[in-house]
């Protein structure tokens, strides 16, 4: 292997001096053996040092030189590596191998190895006049190439075969240090060319689909593989150190592709597209070197893919296909396929079909009495029809297998052969069984499988008894046979015994270990010092923020946060060992945390190293050591796994929180699944939603993004989709969410959930509202979608149509009598307490009669009232210091209910003032007295008592009439008026302070006067008339009065102007101003209220009449679209005028194609940036390719006339013919 770089051929001076010095250093930097002592940091006193030294030699004239790659020999860069390696011996720090070239002169001048290297050097040097002739003489350039280390002792002078593919055997590629730096920096220097990486992987599919067309088959969706495909390369790229693990990343990945047909033609096809376009953006920088090493790699990893494939395809295929049958999951496929395929032929057969019967629609759909369309009968019978066949034939195949009692999956055959050959007590085989699914489908994945035979061993260690593995193997072939009693063969024996060596070899390295582990990691976190554990968290970021800088940009947490993260670590690392299922639970959760927070999965390799080597630092116990560390790894590679499988394509766009990646992304989503891509990531028992994770996190364009695609309705020739019923089965409270962390996505939604016609029928539209999830949940009672709403009190939510004909639909069917007969009973009594309070006791009549009739009205009063009253109060004070609802108000307790409802604060008053009227009624005092007659109220036991009673009825009436502007909620209009109103009184109360600030003002200051008139001698006749004067009720007559004292007519005559003329006119623009701001969201708050009574109502609502509501609704039953258009079920449809909501968009996105296939990407608007991009590339891939045409032309115009020349016998002949 080489590495090259140009330089002159004969070089002078300083100019020589620092081209030799980077010689020297380059071949230092490709030894093995000198690797460890090599850093960036020490590269320039490295140089520096050696500059140094050749300056020394050569007494500072260093001489010309011709810089070739016959400078130095072989044999003289190895010498020099050994007297380093010597020198270094005596040497210690990072900046060994510094040191020890600036001791080289004093040292080591005299060794024969250094007057080898330097005089090599010399033999090199030309006078300057040759140096001239050279330059002169020759036109092209030599390269400097510097050999590995290996290639030094080994393949010396082999120059790098790139096209070479093996296709016989898969072995580790080695590579020199020197070519793989130069391949890392490429491929890093051509990503960072790119905003994304998946932008890369477009470019490069770009230009192989360019020349290759044909291969555009092979790759379905290309811009879904992209991020893919680099993520593997670049995998691949980071790996070329460790030729074993790029060997393992090569095998994986090859596994995956074993349907692929990779060859050797198409190799090279895809070798030269990713080349040009790497160097298509790099240009000059893409060194020689770089782009041999990176075709080397394609080279080495397409022989390895073709290797894979001759060798292991036909045995995983057979493994899969055989598993699928013994695993029962080959006829729920092929159950779905089959049902998918009919409900397609159905549709499309039906869209054939010509409906001839005319639709006749009505304002609210639900209030029709006309029988259904013939098309949503037939719709709805064929529907009945499915399911009722459906629903027989799973009782007969649940009543056959009944009957037969036969094991019909791999688990239960497994259990009963197990038990039919005497060996179902040995626990351990059911440990293996319940991880055998996952091995079977990692069988191909060597890294995954390690995994799960790791956790296996770990649960195998919790049993009792002996472990032989044959046993198992008996029993899984003797099931697999059982299961497969015509497919299996030879072939199929040799697969799965060969799948069953690879495990067992897994499991038996691992397997006596775990206990020994456990008990020693269990003694030592037992018994940590406090002290120790402190420096553990101390030394532990420090290591692993020395091994991955990049680490401390996820870890910004205070001090006490990263150690409860540390504490964490120790903690799971010794659960893994005690409950490894639980544990392995919790690790998926918490794994599926992290996919949200967008860490990069190698940083967890670099955590790990930084435990391993603090712990090894301050124990010294390398058993102890161990144990952690092999517990620790195991733990980060199933968190890496979890994030793997959790970090989908949707995942990456929303941790960019960017809309259109979002799209993209959900672009090459199945038609049917399209809705479950961002509602569901499932890894293991654990699932998490992207929809909420976005929301969560903030990503509100990504979120908005998802929210737009789950509510439009798409439909091709099979079907409709339309995400809302998958929105509200996977998340039912998701208004809640919604109106918790992202409001604004909650207009988002209730557009959605609404569909306006484009077309006009008679000045009106059709509209379909689907508010079935918004009116009812799955178990069929009233959902609390509206009840988040009301808390949210949002007006302009409030006002929306969706809200706003659902309140409208139950207010009106539910709650307006139930409303209405509260309150007709709350006047009643009010009307009784007026007539007792404030029409009978003042008739001039005192019959009999008329006492009579006040008792009875006070009695009614006193019973049906304040009894019910009190029971209410008692109830909520019940309730909330049950539910804990309480508010502390100066160290008391109080229910929060009494400060949240104004209408529940003057009930809890109106109960005290009937209570304290009820031991205070005259009528009662005055029983014991018969002198005033029957029932007076009128006695000398209640002349004391009586003022007190009036004005308890005062107030008691003045609560009542309060009570009563709840009526207003019958009518919105009247209730956004009276909202309006109580809007108005804040203002209105800051105009009185200011008067009685001005009264006080005045009065004080004439009150101080000596002589004054009589109104308004001492402060308190100054209040009073000052008071009257600021009302206007002041009497003209007084006036004459003040002309007496010049100066309090003064100060009356600037108070009224003050009052009158300045102070009301403020109030009146303060409440214009007020109330235009008001006026648009009083309706919204109107509703608001509405909406409030409606949630109330619904609480002690009967749920069978509920029940009969919604099923008077039909919104099981389809709404159409059109007329014959069947649409989507779980809706209404009103007619609404054409001009309220005037729409000229087609909500309904129609697209063509396969129902089996994603759908057709919907193009979206470029920026300018990328338009200005994308040009900017397709100018340069023109040039470049002009470029080479024109050189190409010219070669062969070239050739031609020197062989013109050459030939002037043909030319004659050529002109005489």
């Amino acid at each position: 292997m080489s590495r090259s770089a140009r330089h002159p051929k004969a070089l002078q001076g300083d100019e020589a001096l620092e081209a030799t010095v980077e010689y020297i250093f380059k071949g230092l930097l490709s030894s093995s053996k000198l690797q460890k002592f090599l850093s960036e940091s020490i590269s320039q006193p490295l140089k520096e040092a050696l500059h140094h030294f050749l300056s020394d030699s050569f007494d500072a004239s260093f001489p010309g030189i011709r810089l070739g790659r016959d400078l130095l020999s072989d044999v003289a860069l190895i010498g020099l590596q050994e007297v380093l390696l010597e020198a270094i011996e005596e040497e210690v720090g990072e900046d060994a191998l510094v040191k020890a070239v600036r001791s080289l002169n004093s040292k080591f001048k005299e060794d024969a190895r250094m007057k080898v290297l330097l005089g090599e050097i010399e033999d090199a040097a030309f006078s300057s006049s040759r140096i001239e002739e050279e330059e002169d003489d020759e036109d092209d350039e030599n390269r400097v190439q510097f050999d590995s280390y290996n290639s030094f002792s080994n393949e010396q002078g082999r120059t790098m075969d790139v096209e070479e593919v093996i296709t016989d055997r898969l072995e580790p590629l080695p590579l020199g240090q020197m070519v793989v730096m130069e391949v890392q920096s490429c491929w890093q220097s051509f990503l960072e060319c790119y905003d994304r990486p998946e932008k890369a992987g477009e470019a490069i599919f770009a230009n192989l689909l360019e020349a290759a067309p044909s291969l555009d088959k092979l790759f379905r969706g290309n811009d879904l593989i992209a991020g893919k495909f680099l993520h593997g390369i670049s995998l691949m790229v980071a790996n070329l150190e460790n030729p074993a693990n790029l060997t393992s990343i090569v095998e994986n990945i090859g596994f995956q592709h074993l349907e692929v047909e990779v060859n050797i033609p198409r190799l090279a096809v895809f070798r030269e597209a990713l080349l040009d376009t790497v160097a298509l953006q790099l240009g000059a920088n893409l060194t020689d070197l770089g782009a041999q090493g990176l075709q080397r790699l394609l080279s080495y990893a397409g022989g390895a893919f073709i290797y894979l494939r001759e060798n292991y395809a036909k045995r995983l295929k057979l493994i899969g296909s055989s598993w699928k049958i013994a695993a029962g999951t080959k006829e729920e496929e092929a159950a779905m396929e089959e049902e998918e395929e009919a409900t397609t032929k159905e549709a499309v057969a039906q869209d054939e079909s010509e409906s001839d019967d005319e639709y006749e629609g009505l304002r609210v759909r639900q209030q029709t009495e006309e029988p259904k369309s013939r098309c949503a009968r037939l719709c709805g019978r064929k529907e009945a029809k499915q399911k009722k066949k459906k629903k027989q034939q799973e009782e007969a195949s649940q009543m056959t297998q009944e009957m037969q009692a036969v094991p019909r999956t791999f688990e239960a055959m497994f259990r009963f052969n197990a038990a039919v050959m005497g060996v179902s007590r040995h626990e351990w085989m059911y440990q293996v069984l319940g991880s055998f699914d996952a091995m079977v489908h990692n069988i191909s994945q060597s890294n995954a499988l390690q995994v799960e035979c790791n956790v296996v061993s770990l649960r195998i260690a919790k049993v009792h008894g002996e472990v032989k593995f044959s046993t198992f193997k008996a029993v899984m072939l003797s099931t697999l046979r059982a299961m497969l009693p015509t497919e299996w063969g030879p072939d199929y024996e040799t697969a799965w015994n060969w799948l069953w060596r690879t495990i067992e070899r897994l499991l038996s390295k691992e397997l006596k270990k775990p206990k020994a582990r456990e008990r020693l990691l269990s003694r030592f976190l037992g018994s940590i010092e406090e002290q120790l554990l402190q420096k553990i968290h101390e030394q532990v970021y420090d290591r692993f923020f020395e091994l991955a800088p990049a680490g401390q940009d996820y870890f910004k947490q205070s001090a006490t946060r990263l150690n409860y993260i540390a504490d964490q670590a120790l903690e799971i690392a010794l659960e893994l060992y005690k409950a490894p299922m639980d544990t392995v639970e919790r690790l998926s959760a918490l794994g599926l945390r992290h996919v949200g927070y967008g860490v990069p999965v190698h940083l967890f390799e670099f955590f790990v190293e930084g435990w391993r080597i603090t712990l090894q630092e301050l124990t010294g116990d390398e058993e102890l050591t161990d144990a952690f560390n092999w517990s620790f790894s195991l733990v980060s590679k199933l968190l890496v796994r979890t994030i793997e499988q959790g970090a989908t394509v949707v995942m990456k766009a929303i941790n960019t929180n960017c809309a259109k990646q979002v799209r993209r992304a959900l672009a090459h989503a199945p038609r049917r699944k399209r809705a479950m891509w961002v509602l569901d990531v499932t890894v293991g028992s654990q699932s998490i939603s992207p929809l909420l994770t976005a929301i969560e996190s903030g990503n509100m364009e990504a979120a908005q993004a998802m929210l737009e695609d789950l509510v439009t309705i798409r439909a091709d020739r099979s079907r409709y989709y339309y995400g809302l019923d998958e929105l509200f089965k996977r998340h039912p409270d998701i208004v809640e969410h919604l109106t918790t962390h992202a409001r604004e996505l909650l207009i988002t939604l209730l557009d959605g959930m609404t569909w306006r016609s484009r077309a006009v029928e008679g000045g009106e539209r059709r509209v379909n509202y689907y508010l079935k999830h918004l009116l009812v949940d799955d178990n069929g009672n009233f959902a609390g979608a509206l009840g988040s709403i009301v808390k949210l009190e949002d007006p302009e939510v409030a006002v929306h149509p969706m809200i706003a004909t659902l309140c409208d639909m139950l207010w009106q069917d539910l709650v307006y009598w139930r409303f209405l007969q509260s309150k007709i009973r709350l006047l009643f009594l009010t009307l009784l307490f007026v007539i007792s309070q404030s029409v009978l006791p003042n008739l001039d009549d005192r019959s009999d009669a008329n006492r009579i009739g006040t008792f009875v009205c006070r009695s009614v009063i006193y019973t049906f009232s304040m009894v019910e009253l009190l029971y209410t109060r008692t109830k909520i004070v019940y309730k909330a210091i049950k539910g804990g609802h309480l508010t502390n108000l100066g160290g008391v307790k109080l229910p929060r209910r009494w400060f949240e409802s104004w209408q529940e604060a003057v009930s809890l008053l109106l109960t005290a003032v009937l209570i304290a009227m009820f031991f205070l009624e005259p009528i009662i005092m005055c029983l014991q007295s018969s002198d005033d007659g029957l029932l007076s109220s009128s006695c000398a036991q209640a002349n004391d008592i009586s003022q007190a009673y009036e004005i308890l009825s005062m107030m008691a009436l003045l609560l009542q009439f309060i009570l009563l502007i709840d009526f207003t909620a019958i009518s919105i209009k009247l209730s956004s008026w009276v909202l309006a109103a109580g809007q108005m009184l804040p203002d209105f109360a800051l105009v009185l302070l200011a008067c009685a600030f001005l009264i006080l003002t005045f009065s004080s200051s004439v009150a101080a006067a000596v002589e004054n008139p009589e109104d308004f001698q001492g402060l308190g006749p100054s209040l009073l008339n000052f008071f009257k004067l600021a009302v206007n009720v002041y009497p003209a007559s007084r006036f004459v009065l003040l002309e007496e004292n010049s100066v309090v007519l003064a100060a009356a005559s600037c108070f009224r102007v003050l009052v009158l003329l300045f102070l009301m006119k403020i109030l009146v623009a303060q409440l214009s101003c007020q109330y235009r701001r008001v006026y648009h969201s009083m309706v919204g708050h109107a509703r608001l209220c509405r909406m409030r009574k409606i949630c109330e109502a619904m609480a002690s609502l009967h749920p069978t009449k509920f029940r009969a509501f919604v099923e008077h609704l039909r919104l099981d039953e389809p709404v159409q679209f059109g007329e014959g258009d069947a649409g989507l079920a779980g809706g209404i449809q009103v007619l609404e005028p054409a001009n309220l909501h005037p729409t000229h968009v087609e909500r309904i996105h129609r697209l063509g194609g396969n129902p089996k296939h994603p759908f057709p990407i919907e193009e979206t608007d470029q920026t300018e940036a990328e338009r200005c991009t994308r040009l900017f590339d397709l100018f340069r891939k023109a040039i470049k390719e002009r470029i080479e045409s024109e050189s190409g032309s010219s070669a062969n115009s070239g050739s031609s006339k020197a062989s013109q020349s050459s030939n002037p016998r043909a030319e004659s002949q050529e002109a005489s013919d």
